[in-house]
């Protein structure tokens, strides 16, 4: 265990009080803290004791499990050789990236803008955790914590979870302000460490090769699928949801903005419309009042290009992150990259924010 990383006495100590079945376990710190490696000492302590484990890692963009822009859940037990995870003190591009038993897909990789997705994603794979049987769960977190939304997020976070204990990694106001009024709670504990002294800080460049290596992992065995539009509903989206419009429309719609239609849906006294170029707000507007539009969404034709996306099965399952390479407006069809088999099976498209250049 200690080949990879070295624990030290106040590790040890909390380890000792926390790593107890029936736990959960969340993590607080500024970025570059050592979190993710502790939790990874909680993990590993936990199934030395024999129980069944679960990590939830919530740092959207330095995931350790599942590629970036996703919540991602695994299990582990005394069985596995847990201290395969990648290292916070030293991360490596060739570090292995960890295959996620449960996946939520945010589609960034900050949580700013991105609020309702993670906290959503992370209570979710907290329950995939507890539903698969875990006794001890640990959850790891961004380095987000410097401002006002970054306490409503943490403390949303915590208040849904409820988990046994928190563990701080370094004194601050900010810390301060997101556990402070949990202190007089008898049912949570409030731990704190300061960083580790093997603790290095990473660039932001650094962190950027991180997330490159990482996507490049998850997507080492892809390849690029057919899915048609017909197959699927979009969500964070307002395209994939509505009557695809025929080509005598598409006519009529460029007609009245002046501009070339591509491709459209209708919906309850909606449109929304992929042009060539950018409309104007006069042409939407023009567009909104002469067809008695209540809502008119409009984007250009790349608006989908390089979209990482999240694909869910019939069930709302994610079965896997895609990136869309293409969309053949013609025929109806979206050119995916994703793992392979998949295809028929997706039945949602999670959109992104974030863009991916595959070329890595």
């Amino acid at each position: 265990m200690n080949q990879v990383y070295q624990a030290n006495n106040d590790w040890e100590r909390l380890a000792d009080n926390i790593v107890k079945p029936n736990q959960n376990v969340f993590v607080l710190g500024a970025s570059d803290t050592g979190k993710s490696t502790f939790c990874r000492y909680l993990v590993d302590c936990a199934c030395a004791k024999s129980m069944k484990v679960a990590l939830v890692d919530a740092d959207i963009g330095q995931s350790q499990i599942g590629p970036p822009t996703t919540v991602g859940m695994q299990r582990y037990d005394s069985s596995q050789e847990v201290d395969k995870l990648p290292s916070e003190f030293n991360i490596s591009e060739n570090d292995t990236n960890q295959k996620a038993d449960a996946l939520y897909f945010v589609g960034a990789i900050a949580p700013q803008r991105n609020l309702l997705p993670m906290l959503t994603g992370t209570r979710l794979m907290v329950d995939a955790a507890l539903d698969s049987g875990a006794e001890f769960v640990v959850i790891d977190t961004t380095g987000f914590i410097h401002d006002g939304a970054a306490s409503m997020l943490k403390q949303q976070k915590i208040d849904l979870i409820r988990p046994n204990h928190i563990v701080c990694i370094g004194r601050s106001k900010d810390l301060e302000r997101i556990v402070g009024c949990y202190h007089q709670l008898s049912s949570l504990n409030i731990h704190y460490l300061l960083p580790h002294k093997m603790v290095r800080t990473k660039s932001s460049d650094a962190r950027k090769r991180n997330r490159k290596e990482k996507f490049r992992q998850y997507l080492q065995d892809s390849e690029i699928q057919v899915i048609p539009i017909e197959q699927i509903r979009g969500a964070r989206t307002p395209f994939f949801n509505g009557r695809i419009a025929s080509e005598k429309e598409l006519e009529i719609l460029s007609g009245l903005t002046e501009n070339e239609a591509v491709y459209a849906e209708w919906g309850q006294r909606t449109v929304s419309l992929i042009s060539r170029r950018k409309l104007t707000h006069d042409s939407t507007k023009k567009l909104k009042d002469y067809l008695s539009l209540k809502y008119v969404s409009t984007e250009t034709i790349s608006y989908f290009d390089n979209r990482v996306v999240g694909m869910l099965d019939s069930f709302g399952i994610t079965v896997a992150i895609g990136l869309i390479e293409t969309i053949d407006y013609d025929n109806k069809v979206l050119h995916v990259r994703c793992q392979s088999g998949i295809a028929a099976d997706v039945k949602v498209l999670q959109i992104g924010e974030y863009r991916l250049d595959y070329r890595l």
